[in-house]
């Protein structure tokens, strides 16, 4: 995709995949960068199921945007969160999917990220960082060693190393 002064980002999906998660990393990573980031989240009520999304606007310059108006990025790990946020993506933007839990109305790429993390990583609860590094590597929006600090930075104690793994693992899958 390559690097355009800045850049808005949607992370969707429901509660527990972690998409709160992958947002607060990939701001702390632009952060790292000595980019600008706003980074802000919205989710239901409940802690499991209801939606959960994550916005982030990176830039070069000063931002003066609050909020995602035109997502250059879509990433959705669940129908649920792609039918609540599809009209966000502007025309032409990227959508990235978890192919095997959203069936979009348009143009997309995307992986099997939940099959992943439970198949490669052994841990389904790291879709959202095998998620993370497919978008990365896709969008070239910060530097992989950028992220693998902020994982470091910001997952639980103990959980480093499986993230870490998850992560590599889908921006494997992403350079392909």
């Amino acid at each position: 995709m390559g690097w355009v002064i800045t850049m808005q980002i949607r992370l969707a999906g429901f509660g527990g995949q972690g998409v709160i998660l992958a947002g607060v990393i990939l701001g702390d990573a632009a952060a790292i960068e000595g980019l600008n980031v706003i980074q802000t989240q919205d989710y239901g009520s409940q802690s499991r199921g209801g939606h959960s999304i994550a916005d982030l606007i990176i830039s070069k310059d000063p931002i003066y945007d609050l909020i995602v108006t035109k997502a250059d990025v879509l990433l959705a790990l669940a129908q649920l969160g792609y039918d609540s946020t599809k009209e966000s993506l502007r025309e032409g933007g990227l959508l990235i999917v978890d192919t095997e839990l959203v069936q979009p109305d348009r143009e997309f790429t995307g992986a099997p990220f939940t099959r992943i993390a439970e198949e490669e990583v052994g841990l389904a609860l790291t879709v959202n960082m095998v998620a993370l590094g497919y978008l990365v590597a896709k969008t070239n929006v910060v530097k992989k060693e950028s992220v693998e600090e902020a994982i470091r930075r910001r997952v639980p104690k103990g959980t480093e190393e499986i993230n870490l793994k998850a992560f590599r693992i889908g921006y494997e899958e992403g350079t392909k």
